[in-house]
């Protein structure tokens, strides 16, 4: 390998963005080249501190690259390509101010160019990344261009904002505030600069803010512990959600972030997949918490193109970076394929490999289980099978007719979080026996035990008729299998905030009944004879989920104490406003 350098590409509006390049052993050259963009960090500064590098910023010989890096340099020029990582905007030794993915498309196209345009590449490009990495990696393959070939993509989001700190039309503060808070060490100089001029005060302020987000990130960490966890502590419980101290001064951009209610302009201009055309592999997990945008990203621009690849692993978000998540490790074929073309059989067969568990405690042995493949996700093999919420709270096979049944939702007692597709809290199939017990949890609806497996494979959706005596609510549906043993352990959930069901501001009327339809995202999983089914309805998810305060305001990000309401919200099982989920079940 011929020794690496440093550059600074410059993006169009004159930010430099710190970049590394590794080139392979041989002599003679062009090659092609896989870029891989990370918020991150790819190099460590050679100073005093993280904000104020005196001698540059460099790698560091013990950790040559660092963040979400997919396969490392070594292995890439390895395989004869020429490896290039890039610092983004406002993070590490990159100029400007991050903008939390908002500038990752033009930087993106930018740096595409760049290396376009260098004597030792090929014409050939792909891009990687894992999680923030592979939002980046959508980001720049949404500009279609000409010399990006191929990109590879695990445990990130398509669309940022609609699939993930909106979805359901509820905050995602479980990872807004945890992520933001853990990063603000790896802003970069001239991002500081820039939000020290925004909030208009100096560098010792800025710093006591660093000091401030790091207890205040300790503390919501720590609230994880607590009995109940999170709902007592004035970290997580703080409102308003914008403007929140430390953390909205280290990072303007989280205002913006929360303050778009509904679909718009800001929102799609995050969604990358909308104008995606090259090959690309996905991969994510059953509990990762971007599965949905993975999923809807394959199924989007499959249906366009026919060149992609989805693979769905078990467990959670960082289950992936396991070395024993892959049957065959895929990366270097599909680059081999689409940047050397090399016919390597990585294109033939079915596009989808996923597991068939979807959760596993024996990681290390899980390979040895089948992989299944199929044409499509959900398998076209699948048929929907519903179950009614009836007025007794069962769950049955039938329609009943039944009285409504109500619960009291007040904002300022949340259901805490347990268990489901988070990323910094824990995740997976969690039993909600200690959440259920909680006198203020909700509604349960219990089926007979099953007298034989029932596998669903596919999106779970529950359909509610509801009402409430507050313009607005959140509606939370779980769906849980009860083991024989009593374990109520969850499977999915999904959330509906009720005033924007439809994309639009619509507030509830006292006395009307609406429908909504909540999607609990995507599973491969086997219900044993035995277990029961289980759907359960609440109003929070807290912190996965901000809490609903009921005002009826129309962003919910600027609503003080002041405004909460609390509310009675009512589930409907009568024959002509029916209640019911729809499971995609493997026929049987």
């Amino acid at each position: 390998m011929t020794a690496p350098f440093q550059t600074f590409v410059t993006a169009r509006d004159g930010a430099k963005l710190n970049t590394f390049v590794y080139l392979p052993n041989e002599d003679a050259g062009p090659f092609p080249v896989i870029l891989q963009r990370t918020p991150y960090g790819i190099t460590k500064p050679q100073g005093e501190t993280i904000h104020e590098p005196s001698k540059g910023w460099l790698p560091d010989p013990a950790e040559p690259m660092r963040g979400s890096i997919l396969r490392g340099w070594r292995a890439i020029t390895a395989r004869g390509y020429a490896a290039v990582y890039q610092d983004t905007r406002g993070r590490y030794g990159s100029e400007g101010m991050d903008r939390v993915y908002a500038d990752d498309a033009a930087d993106g196209f930018d740096t595409l160019d760049w290396i376009a345009a260098q004597p030792w590449c090929g014409g050939n490009i792909g891009m990687s990344g894992s999680s923030a990495g592979a939002t980046t990696t959508f980001a720049g393959a949404s500009t279609r261009h000409p010399a990006l070939k191929a990109y590879f993509a695990q445990v990130g989001a398509a669309s940022i904002y609609d699939d993930v700190v909106c979805e359901g039309g509820s905050i995602e503060m479980e990872r807004l505030w945890l992520w933001v808070s853990k990063n603000i060490p790896g802003l970069s100089p001239s991002h500081r600069a820039a939000a020290m001029k925004q909030a208009a005060i100096d560098a010792t302020a800025l710093k006591a803010a660093a000091k401030g987000a790091a207890e205040r990130f300790g503390r919501l960490e720590a609230a994880r512990h607590d009995g109940p966890p999170y709902v007592n502590s004035p970290d997580w419980m703080r409102l308003p959600l914008t403007g929140y101290p430390d953390f909205s001064v280290w990072q303007p951009f989280l205002d913006e972030i929360l303050t778009h209610p509904a679909p718009d302009d800001f929102r799609a201009a995050h969604d990358f997949s909308r104008t995606i055309d090259a090959p690309g592999f996905l991969a994510t997990t059953w509990y990762d918490i971007f599965q949905t945008s993975m999923i809807r990203a394959f199924n989007e621009i499959q249906a366009r193109t026919g060149n992609q690849r989805l693979w769905i692993g078990p467990n959670h978000h960082y289950f992936i970076y396991e070395t024993n998540f892959w049957p065959t490790d895929p990366y270097f074929d599909w680059f081999d394929h689409w940047l050397r073309g090399v016919e390597n059989g990585v294109m033939d067969g079915p596009p989808v490999r996923y597991a068939p568990l979807a959760w596993t405690e024996d990681p290390g042995g899980y390979v040895a289980d089948d992989w299944r493949v199929a044409e499509a996700w959900p398998p076209i093999e699948t048929e929907p099978l519903r179950f009614y919420l009836c007025g007794d709270g069962s769950l049955s096979a039938e329609v009943r007719d039944g009285e409504t049944r109500t619960y009291r939702y007040d904002p300022r007692v949340p259901v805490p979080t347990l268990g489901g597709r988070n990323m910094l809290i824990d995740a997976g199939p969690r039993d909600q026996r200690p959440v259920q017990a909680l006198p203020h949890y909700g509604l349960t609806y219990r089926g007979p035990a099953l007298d034989e497996d029932l596998t669903i494979a596919g999106p779970v959706t529950v359909t509610l008729h509801v009402s409430s005596d507050c313009p607005d609510t959140d509606f939370v549906a779980k769906l849980i299998e009860v083991l024989p043993d009593g374990r109520t352990m969850l499977l999915m959930d999904g959330v509906i905030r009720a005033m924007y069901r439809n994309g639009v501001q619509e507030p509830l009327a006292p006395g009307d009944t609406v429908e909504l339809d909540i999607g609990l995202a995507h599973i491969h999983h086997t219900v044993r004879a035995g277990s029961c089914l289980q759907i359960d309805i609440t109003s929070s998810n807290f912190p996965r989920r901000a809490r609903n305060t009921n005002s009826g305001n129309p962003i919910l990000a600027n609503d003080t104490d002041a405004d909460i309401r609390v509310a009675t919200n009512s589930v409907h099982h009568a024959a002509d406003a029916l209640s019911f989920v729809t499971l995609p079940i493997v026929s049987r």
